[in-house]
């Protein structure tokens, strides 16, 4: 029989038993729609934070921070100035350093209220070489560095203050009983405001308050550095560079690569979403036996007909096919379907979880104070688009007529294998 001829046949079966066949299609859409659902939401979710990651963490940035050890355990719990002018002049690949200290403080903005931010003390030319125009300043300028009582604000939607405006923060100092702090305040005039320009890595240049290296220490009370930004000539050489520097401390400090943590997401992404596509397969499975138990009663309803087919000469070949066939256009529809509306689910969550992450923001914002709020925030505001790739659209396709057709085979079989006068004389 003619492969068209069995085709027509197979629609005309499966019109006749629409509702039978509604059913097991359906079965088959609910694991197509779970798999492709799930596939595309973990690709576009990857390719979003993979772009927030890169937008933050600049590929020619590493992070030099203390810790180190086995697992990140033990290593030196500070760095030094001496040490930052070390990687600037005796590494290979290195443009600049930009060494900072850095604390939790409160802005007292009068009337009861507040602003928590970080203070930083640093050197403004080293800020310059390290992120030069990503760095700019709205009004005003950098400090003199020879005067310890001025500062520069980050951005604000609403300034806080203006240039020569004094400002009062509070902020804790470690006194020799450790671990015991005592509160500071202290007033500083306002001498510049930065332009808007986000988050690097560890470095939030938005609502941070930002002094010269040399006041910090005083303030402080302290040499100690909190972190040591690198910046390299060439992002490939990273790796490289970042070994050179472990090297240099001993592996007792962390340096963080950020084309490193790029692939790190990478795999984990792709880890996760095997996982979740593994669960998925579940509902193809039970979408197979289902197949499976309806073509064998399907089987023994129309085994007059099956009887009646091989009398007119039909070969057991072309019964197994016709039933193949049959299965093979459930799993082709089902695919088409559950592509469909999988797509449309992952579109629709694509616009429901960025709500989600901004409430969760909020939320942590509120426990954690506002720099919490505003590190979470740069998550928090995106807009995620599903990416549905042609090899997912593949996969789902063969996938679904595959497990229509292996557990249609049995079936099949069996019908092909009837015996005509048995079949003929069947009740």
């Amino acid at each position: 029989m003619k492969v068209r001829r069995i085709l027509g046949l197979a629609l005309t079966n499966m019109r006749r038993r629409k509702l039978r066949t509604g059913l097991t299609a359906l079965g088959i859409i609910i694991g197509i729609l779970a798999v492709v659902s799930i596939s595309a939401l973990s690709g576009g979710f990857e390719v979003e934070m993979r772009g927030q990651i890169a937008e933050s963490l600049e590929t020619d940035i590493l992070i030099v921070m203390p810790g180190g050890g086995i697992m990140g355990g033990g290593g030196l719990t500070y760095l030094s100035e001496n040490e930052s002018e070390y990687i600037a002049t005796n590494i290979t690949g290195v443009v600049a350093v930009l060494p900072y200290m850095q604390q939790g403080a409160t802005i007292h903005l009068g009337d009861n209220e507040t602003l928590d931010t970080l203070l930083t003390g640093l050197n403004f030319t080293q800020l310059s070489q390290v992120y030069g125009d990503r760095v700019e300043f709205a009004e005003g300028g950098a400090p003199d560095p020879l005067i310890n009582n001025t500062c520069v604000l980050g951005y604000l939607e609403d300034p806080i203050a203006a240039v020569g405006d004094n400002i009062t923060v509070e902020f804790l100092i470690r006194i020799p009983v450790w671990p015991f702090f005592n509160a500071k305040n202290f007033t500083f005039t306002v001498s510049g405001l930065f332009e808007e320009a986000g988050t690097s890595g560890v470095m939030s240049f938005d609502r941070g308050l930002f002094i010269p290296l040399n006041t910090s220490k005083t303030l402080f009370d302290s040499e100690e550095i909190s972190t040591i930004i690198v910046k390299i000539a060439d992002p490939d050489q990273a790796e490289t560079i970042a070994d050179e520097i472990r090297d240099f401390y001993e592996d007792q400090a962390m340096v963080i690569v950020p084309t490193s943590i790029i692939e790190m997401v990478s795999t984990l992404f792709n880890l996760m979403e095997v996982f979740l596509l593994g669960i998925a397969s579940i509902a193809m499975l039970v979408a197979g036996i289902s197949i499976l138990n309806i073509m064998l009663v399907t089987v023994m309803e129309r085994t007059r007909e099956i009887g009646v087919m091989k009398a007119l000469g039909a070969k057991g070949r072309t019964i197994l096919s016709q039933f193949l066939t049959e299965a093979a256009l459930l799993g082709f529809i089902g695919a088409i379907v559950g592509i469909i509306l999988g797509y449309g689910l992952a579109y629709v969550m694509g616009m429901l979880l960025p709500v989600m992450f901004s409430g969760l923001s909020s939320s942590m914002g509120d426990q954690f104070g506002g720099m919490g709020s505003q590190n979470m925030g740069q998550f928090s505001s995106f807009t995620m688009t599903p990416v549905l790739t042609l090899d997912t659209i593949i996969i789902a396709f063969t996938f679904s007529i595959l497990i229509s057709v292996i557990f249609a085979l049995y079936p099949a079989r069996k019908a092909a294998k009837l015996d005509p006068v048995k079949a003929l004389r069947y009740e």
